[in-house]
């Protein structure tokens, strides 16, 4: 599911508002499935005002915190309900790398860019908070659900300074580290891409839209990297974790098609026999 799109077109559940390249929502989540595919194609900057989710991408899991930010790069991922349902009220902010670069350009003199880290291979990271940052994006919580039109230059002032702040911050330096390489135009190795996001319910324009190519782009470099089209190694790929799972865990069928990117469990048990010559159940048995 791209989220993007799905909360854009829903202003009814998604309070927003838009700003140059930016979407600015602001919701109780409505999610009531215990677990969600999602995916994001812009850099996401998540403050939970209050409740939790649960997050996992690959073997790792995050937990909303509302004393600490959430960013999400571009990547697929898992979205949890907590064990006790409990709700989720956030704030989340979506920005295109064109407006993440002008923006960075007007901070750099400002920014203290030395000694940071390697950029992390977590799609996932948590940031640091302070007064300023909270004081900073709770300003902007009263201009959701309402009429009334303001300029964009007191929206963006706002915002701009929740950034600065964010970027400023001495525990942020791996935040820093990220969004230099968006402003290097830093282009993901096609394997990182598709190591990281094969087993997610995606389809092959959600991969190019990650790995911030153009549909023609991603196939070309995927096949000069695979020598094999993305659509038989992303159905390959699936079907050897799932036998995998199935021979080495306890996990159900239904459980191995989810975590193992199908969406059809009957489709799964056919192409899963006419790979392997056998049925998901009696590989489960073995």
């Amino acid at each position: 599911m791209d989220l993007f799109d799905v909360q854009k077109s829903r202003p009814d559940i998604f309070q927003q508002f838009s700003l140059e390249d930016t979407l600015f929502l602001y919701y109780s989540c409505p999610q009531r499935d215990k677990i969600l595919h999602l995916y994001a194609k812009h850099t996401q900057f998540n403050f939970t005002i209050s409740g939790k989710r649960i997050f996992h991408h690959g073997k790792k899991t995050w937990v909303s915190n509302p004393n600490k930010g959430l960013l999400v790069k571009k990547c697929a991922f898992l979205q949890e309900l907590p064990p006790d349902y409990e709700g989720w009220d956030v704030m989340v902010f979506y920005l295109k790398d064109d407006y993440l670069r002008s923006i960075f350009d007007e901070f750099r003199p400002f920014l203290n860019l030395n000694d940071l880290p390697e950029p992390n291979v977590e799609m996932l990271e948590t940031f640091a908070m302070d007064n300023q940052i909270r004081m900073g994006y709770q300003s902007l919580l009263p201009y959701f659900g309402t009429n009334k039109k303001l300029p964009h230059s007191i929206l963006e002032s706002k915002f701009k300074e929740l950034l600065y702040n964010i970027f400023a911050h001495p525990e942020n330096k791996h935040i820093l580290a990220y969004i230099i390489r968006i402003v290097d135009r830093y282009q993901t190795p096609i394997w990182e891409v598709m190591e990281a996001n094969y087993m997610y319910d995606l389809k092959i324009q959600d991969f190019a839209n990650i790995s911030n190519r153009s549909l023609s782009t991603f196939k070309r470099d995927f096949i000069a990297y695979y020598k094999i089209s993305p659509g038989k190694w992303i159905t390959e790929r699936r079907l050897k974790r799932a036998k995998a799972l199935l021979e080495t865990t306890s996990k159900s069928v239904s459980e191995v098609v989810f975590e193992s990117g199908f969406n059809n469990a009957s489709h799964f048990s056919r192409i899963f026999k006419e790979r392997f010559h056998l049925s998901p159940s009696e590989a489960q048995k073995r």
